[in-house]
């Protein structure tokens, strides 16, 4: 009789690095540390109705290529001197949330062949971030898994928790201990109130299980996280960014003492999952700025080229011939289209 009872659809266990090693071996600088506490300062500012710039988190829909990456961060950071009223803020999302199964993101399949060496990923994510933060912009990226924030938390100003992860009870537990702002975004069926409700709980302090710098299993205890605000992504029935949209979700918020301003996302069902439809959005929502100081920022899918590209993992002959500056996931609108967006706001 086979007496086994434990990790039974376990294939392997492997170590993983730790958050002290990894910040050691890729150090930010006194420098920029005060660089990315600006950020999350101004960030706060913004949300909290403070100071009138537009927010914009821009970039592409998953991170997929370390050097097309990077050069894309390099054109926005040459773009974002232009705007003296818009705090452009890149999205460096290295990990992508999956309604059933597929690629999980640069984090967990850095060579996109499923070798999923993590080790490697974690240390890229960590070193690309690096990279982009002695430019001189700030990071927003999405924390799926609970531990993630350990490893490069110190780089990221701007978080956000998604439509598929906003009513887990960890993931606010998490977003109460962050160090920057967090927005929470509708469920995916356009469920605002789940969001509001996310933004309540991450106020609060929580004890929850977690991990330690060092790598260890630890008990959390955190201090609420006051910069929580909603981001509206729309639904897969129906957008949510029209003018009667915003006026019912700030309502909801006022209803629940909640005074942050909303940022919009152009893109997912507010686009009906169409990048083209970004800028049409775009321009409603900048109509709708003149007189609704409430909303504070807007969300971009954009990348170096437009669309998207499908490949497969279990070909590397697809791997081989794929575009880097394409995005492999979520369709992107390219710099050009940014830059107009970008301009109705100026």
């Amino acid at each position: 009789m086979n007496s086994i009872i434990e990790n039974i659809n376990i294939s392997s266990i492997k170590q993983i690095i730790s958050p002290e090693i990894l910040k050691n071996r890729l150090r930010i600088s006194d420098e920029h540390k005060k660089q990315v506490l600006n950020f999350r300062n101004d960030i706060s500012d913004i949300i909290n109705k403070k100071n009138d710039k537009l927010i914009a988190i821009v970039g592409p829909c998953s991170v997929s290529n370390y050097e097309s990456t990077l050069e894309y961060a390099e054109e926005l950071k040459e773009i974002s001197k232009q705007y003296d009223n818009i705090l452009i803020i890149m999205r460096v999302y290295v990990e992508k949330p999956r309604t059933r199964t597929g690629w999980k993101g640069y984090l967990y399949d850095p060579d996109l062949n499923e070798s999923n060496d993590i080790n490697k990923g974690i240390e890229l994510s960590r070193k690309l971030m690096l990279e982009i933060t002695r430019l001189g912009l700030p990071i927003a990226t999405e924390f799926l898994n609970l531990n993630t924030p350990q490893y490069f938390d110190d780089l990221v100003s701007y978080a956000c928790i998604g439509a598929r992860t906003v009513e887990s009870q960890l993931h606010r537990e998490l977003a109460s201990g962050l160090s920057m702002p967090v927005g929470f975004k509708n469920t995916t069926n356009g469920d605002v109130s789940k969001a509001i409700d996310a933004i309540i709980t991450s106020k609060s302090n929580h004890t929850f299980f977690g991990m330690n710098t060092q790598g260890n299993c630890a008990i959390i205890s955190t201090n609420g996280n006051k910069n929580g605000h909603l981001i509206l992504r729309g639904s897969s029935k129906s957008p949510n960014y029209y003018e009667e949209d915003v006026k019912k979700a700030y309502d909801l918020l006022s209803n629940n003492e909640i005074t942050k301003g909303i940022i919009i996302d152009c893109s997912h069902g507010n686009s009906s999952k169409n990048y083209k439809n970004q800028i049409i959005v775009a321009e409603n929502i900048a109509e709708q700025k003149k007189n609704n100081n409430n909303i504070i920022g807007i969300m971009l899918e954009s990348f170096i080229l437009e669309g998207n590209q499908k490949i497969n993992l279990k070909d590397v002959n697809s791997i081989n011939n794929m575009n880097p500056n394409i995005s492999i996931t979520d369709e992107c609108i390219d710099l050009d289209e940014t830059k107009t967006i970008l301009n109705l706001f100026k």
